[in-house]
């Protein structure tokens, strides 16, 4: 009997160790997949990733010029040799250089730029260079959760990955010329300057965002992307003429609130957008809209009162000036939108057929 337990014992420590193996087999081999995995579309995309290298002046207060020099990162679009980055990496540049693969320091032209979005294309002669354009994907079909890939050149450390998620849709983001209205993604993938201009990607190798911005402060792992689907919108418009035609109504004009229509004694109008100047020749001014007559001074800031206060477009409703140029957004110049506004006691419906935005 002791020689049978004996050898019991033994058997259950054989396949005690055999079970822990294969476990452990089990967890190394799984590691060792998703690590391939990523070396595997690294790899692929190393070829279509460029690094960015802008030289500029910038004025300084004194009015002197100093030479600015930025970087970020990109990636080709074709294979005709045109790149998609940021707007504002490129946005004052006197210089723009290229580096990809074996090939160091070419000088790339700007083909189109929208501020509005953020984006840019920049060209460089493919003549007897290999150029590997990234595929773009579907970035409408993200979900929170989904696992991603950041490539570009952080601190100028050439060619870095960084992997994470995305931690959020939806999102509004808002720089000094660009307006992102509720659809841009955030990641936690590390997002550093350098990045700029860079591919967010997916697993399956496809483009699905453009690295922009990380969060100010001591923010850690907020990060954010153009979605791609933006982006590819306007490409071709960026390409065929230089910019995005976007249309256009012609105004400035403040936010009306229940304080603020109070203390400027407007008493018809709660909320809306109240017109301070209609653009000569704009849609608008074409339209009649009317603009303020009166200057008013309150708490250091001047009012132009008088004019039409726009509550409505289309049946939705005005709140603010980012809320005008949302709606806006989703038309084409040619057009017609109609406005409810209110003139003193009276209220209209003002037809107004949409023009392009001029050149800045």
């Amino acid at each position: 009997m002791p020689r049978k337990e004996n050898v019991l014992l033994a058997l259950i420590f054989i396949a005690a160790a055999v079970i822990t193996g294969c476990l452990s087999a089990g967890r190394s081999l799984a590691y060792s997949g998703s690590s391939s995995a990523l070396e595997r579309l690294f790899k692929e995309l190393k070829p279509g990733v460029v690094h960015v290298e802008v030289l500029g002046v910038t004025r300084l207060k004194n009015g002197a010029l100093m030479p600015e020099e930025d970087i970020g990162t990109g990636f080709f679009i074709n294979k005709n040799g045109d790149i998609l980055t940021n707007f504002h990496v490129i946005g004052n540049a006197g210089k723009i250089y290229i580096s990809f693969l074996k090939y160091k320091n070419l000088r790339a032209s700007i083909v189109g730029t929208d501020p509005t979005s953020d984006i840019a294309v920049i060209h460089i002669n493919p003549a007897g260079k290999t150029i590997e354009p990234l595929p773009l994907g579907n970035s409408d079909g993200l979900v929170v959760g989904q696992k991603v890939i950041a490539i570009g050149n952080p601190y100028n450390l050439y060619q870095t990955v960084t992997t994470g998620i995305v931690s959020g849709l939806k999102r509004s983001l808002f720089f000094p010329s660009a307006r992102f209205y509720g659809n841009i993604i955030q990641t936690d993938a590390a997002i550093n300057p350098g990045n700029s201009g860079g591919p967010l990607v997916d697993y399956e190798g496809k483009v699905i965002g453009i690295n922009t911005a990380k969060l100010a402060g001591n923010a850690q792992n907020i990060g954010f992307a153009i979605p791609i689907n933006l982006a590819e919108r306007n490409i071709p418009e960026l390409i065929k003429y230089g910019r995005v035609i976007r249309p256009w109504l012609g105004i400035e004009a403040i936010k009306i609130t229940d304080n603020l229509s109070a203390l400027l004694g407007i008493k018809y109008v709660k909320r809306g957008l109240l017109i301070e100047k209609v653009f000569p020749n704009s849609p608008a001014d074409r339209a009649g809209l009317t603009a303020g007559n009166r200057l008013i001074a309150m708490k250091n800031i001047n009012y132009i009162i008088g004019g039409d206060i726009i509550t409505r477009i289309n049946n939705r409703k005005v709140y603010s000036f980012s809320r005008l140029e949302e709606i806006i957004s989703a038309f084409s110049p040619g057009q017609v939108i109609v406005l409810k506004i209110h003139r003193g006691k009276t209220i209209k419906y003002v037809k107004v057929r949409l023009a392009s935005m001029p050149s800045l």
